[in-house]
């Protein structure tokens, strides 16, 4: 455990007390799939939003129209002022086409969309996966602690540990080495802002309302990254912020196929790769694969030497395997994929409410 600042203010989990502030004014942002309805962890993540209480609750839920409405009543059960927002309702496609969106059908087309609805009702929003097994409410205050402080972007950071092995693959063997290696060739503010934090692919962030309707979110896996890189600008380092939240057990994907760790590397060095291109960074991918492979065999020695200082299970020929992988991924990130932000498209909360109102009447009875 450490306590040393670093680049961004970084607050740590010293001991068992949680922060105390208000979640009156908090808007908390929980993205789920028809998959989540039939996990444990899902029962469990909303038994404990419902103990702690926060003052509005929006679901942005991507399903088929078979499963909308069970999932409708059983998320309504709790006692929570909460909004389902079925984000790929047949009107709501028909109305976000029409307002000129880039979206494709991945997690961050829900969140942008959630966001933008989300500002409409308190000064702080909150987003945090649904599949953790290790989920605590008391997260929620973690989260917004620094923005009641004045901080505009706070992102949580943890340790991925299960089964006697450590996990958080991309980020451990992709994502953090990758930023690294690039700050070895590269001298930039921005990575050095990106590397500042300790855990980059996280999903749990907070920011302040004001600036929901303004960012661009990248539509697919690339969303953590991407948001990072807005951050970087509306936040920086002053009033960016990372917060302690302990050991997270949670849903484990598959290194190949739909869906897998691999096609994540793709969207996550695009995003990454977008940032630095916006912000001028000329990168030379074939100096940036080779110093990224060196740079990852360097994280996976330190790896294994803690897995065996805390009596872990460690594959290091499994792990030296995916990195060969995402060194494909290190490649030109093409065109800027982002969605664009909700001021720019003119989109407005009670117009999406409205909408989703009508696709929801369609299907529950």
């Amino acid at each position: 455990m450490d306590y040393v600042p670093g680049e961004i203010t970084t607050l740590h989990k010293l001991t068992e007390r949680n922060p105390d502030c208000s979640v009156e004014d908090v808007t908390l942002v929980v993205p789920m799939t028809e998959r989540d309805l039939y996990l444990d962890a899902t029962k469990w993540t909303f038994s404990e939003i419902e103990r702690i209480g926060p003052g509005k609750v929006i679901v942005p839920l991507r399903c088929g129209e078979k499963e909308v409405e069970r999932v409708y009543k059983w998320l309504k059960k709790f006692d929570l002022d909460l909004e389902v927002l079925w984000c790929n309702g047949e009107q709501m496609e028909e109305f976000l086409d029409d307002k000129g969106t880039n979206r494709g059908n991945g997690k961050g087309d829900d969140i942008w969309l959630a966001l933008g609805l989300a500002s409409e009702y308190g000064e702080f929003i909150i987003c945090h996966d649904v599949d953790r097994k290790s989920y605590v409410g008391e997260d929620i205050f973690r989260l917004l602690f620094p923005l009641v402080r004045g901080h505009r972007f706070v992102k949580g950071y943890y340790a991925r540990v299960e089964s006697d092995r450590m996990y958080g693959r991309l980020c451990r063997l992709f994502y953090s080495p990758l930023v690294r290696a690039l700050r070895e060739v590269q001298d930039h503010s921005v990575l050095t802002y990106l590397d500042a934090f300790k855990y980059g692919l996280a999903g749990e962030f907070g920011i302040r309302s004001e600036y929901a309707k303004k960012i661009r979110i990248e539509p697919g896996f690339g969303l953590e990254v991407g948001l990072l890189g807005e951050a970087f600008n509306f936040a920086g380092f002053e009033a960016t912020a990372q917060v302690d939240l302990g050991v997270y057990e949670h849903f484990h994907r598959g290194v190949n196929g739909p869906n897998g760790l691999v096609e994540m590397s793709r969207e996550v060095g695009g995003a990454l790769f977008g940032i630095l291109h916006r912000e001028g960074v000329e990168v030379k991918y074939d100096v940036v694969r080779r110093e990224y492979e060196s740079m990852a065999n360097k994280f996976i020695r330190e790896y294994e030497l803690d897995a065996l200082y805390n009596d872990l299970t460690y594959d290091i020929q499994e792990e030296l395997e995916q990195i060969g992988e995402y060194a494909k991924s290190i490649q030109s990130s093409g065109e800027d994929t982002r969605i664009k932000s909700w001021d720019e498209l003119g989109i407005r909360g009670e117009d999406v409410e409205d909408v989703c109102v009508e696709d929801m009447d369609l299907i529950i009875n």
